[in-house]
């Protein structure tokens, strides 16, 4: 992060950008990449789009522009952010509009979002995430191309207020040198108590730093039970963490897919390629309550390169008694040797309306090819 030396009209102006080797450059880079935001489609929506280095007007824009967009039916209307960074006075003047025209932040697969992007705009999203291949980028507000430690208080107190630990940003803008940049992944943000899930107050799930327990513990705190809410193609999926917070294996997802009316799907994702495992998987069992079902020929479905999904169905009989009447749940998948089995347990109970919503908010128009298991 920057402050620029140069004196206008408007008094010295703060610059948080990518990494860049002299103030000169910072100027230049700014100039060459002002910020835009625009209004484009994604995951059937419209939503706007944060991108280039922020400027004078980016605010006002983002005013003129919010109440344009669609709100996604978690209430919420989409800010993806594609940005280096940019001024601070204008992020933060950003963040005030923000409070008022409040918008879920998501980095996408693909974007990058650093400095005032990163510490001031994603962090004053009311709900925030990163997409699976975005990544958050931190480091030190400078002046001059030297560390700015009354700048980096001003970002951390502003996180603070928008229900984030003042470490999990301070640590970063005040030790990540002004012309060096680090990278989060979307387990790494999480990991760190950066993101916010749609669903998180309605289920009860509560405020989650993983990998700051495990610094001053020597290990991860236990996974909570609560369910939250995330997109799953241009629907959603309620989703509990089996293993921690943070941790994707074993995590447990529920969803419905439009194209197969009136039928909900359990599934529980594992590391490795579709191939490996639809090798190693022998069946799935899913004990829950008095309620039992065995599914002998799962659907596996890969969702990301090391990533795949071992999907049964809910009995359609017992879909009402499944989200209103049972709690503890246990999803296990039968291994062939010399793999174990592999064992999830959550509740339900605290979730019924995250997991309502997810199986009336179904995915569409993008499974041509739904697994044949699943038809």
């Amino acid at each position: 992060m920057y402050r620029s030396v140069l004196t206008h009209i408007d008094g010295c102006r703060r610059v948080v950008v990518l990494a860049c080797i002299s103030v000169a450059l910072t100027m230049c880079f700014v100039q060459r990449g002002m910020a835009e935001v625009t209004v484009e489609q994604w995951r059937g929506y419209q939503v706007l789009r944060l991108s280039g280095s922020i400027s004078n007007g980016t605010a006002a824009r983002y005013r003129e522009l919010v109440s344009t967009v669609d709100r996604l039916p978690h209430g919420l209307p989409i800010l993806l952010l594609d940005s280096s960074g940019g001024l601070v006075d204008e992020a933060l003047a950003l963040s005030a509009i923000m409070a008022d025209y409040p918008a879920h932040t998501v980095i996408p697969d693909g974007a990058k979002c650093a400095s005032a992007c990163a510490s001031i705009v994603f962090v004053a999203g009311q709900n925030r995430t990163i997409e699976d291949g975005g990544a958050l980028g931190q480091h030190s507000c400078s002046v001059g191309g030297v560390a700015d430690q009354a700048c980096n208080e001003e970002i951390a107190a502003h996180a603070i207020k928008h229900g984030v630990s003042h470490g999990s940003i301070a640590a970063f803008v005040t030790y990540v040198a002004p012309d060096d940049i680090l990278w989060f992944s979307r387990e790494d943000a999480e990991g760190w108590g950066l993101t916010r899930y749609p669903g998180e107050a309605e289920s009860g799930f509560e405020k989650s730093e993983p990998r700051v327990i495990r610094m001053l513990t020597g290990s991860f705190p236990a996974a909570q039970s609560a369910w939250r809410l995330a997109f799953r193609e241009d629907g959603y999926q309620a989703f509990s963490r089996t293993v921690s917070d943070v941790e994707r294996e074993m995590e447990i997802g529920l969803f419905c897919i439009e194209a197969l009316p009136g039928r909900l799907f359990l599934s529980m994702t594992i590391t490795g390629p579709a191939a490996a495992v639809q090798g190693a998987v022998a069946g799935v069992g899913v004990f829950a309550d008095h309620m039992r079902w065995d599914d002998h020929t799962p659907a596996i479905w890969q969702i990301e390169p090391m990533l795949t999904e071992v999907i049964t169905e809910v009995p359609r009989e017992r879909i009402i008694e499944f989200l209103t009447r049972i709690d503890a749940l246990t999803f296990g998948i039968a291994m062939r040797k010399p793999y174990e089995p592999i064992i999830g347990r959550t509740t339900l109970s605290s979730s019924r309306g995250v997991l309502k919503f997810a199986a009336n908010n179904c995915a569409s128009g993008t499974y041509a090819e739904v697994p044949s298991p699943l038809r």
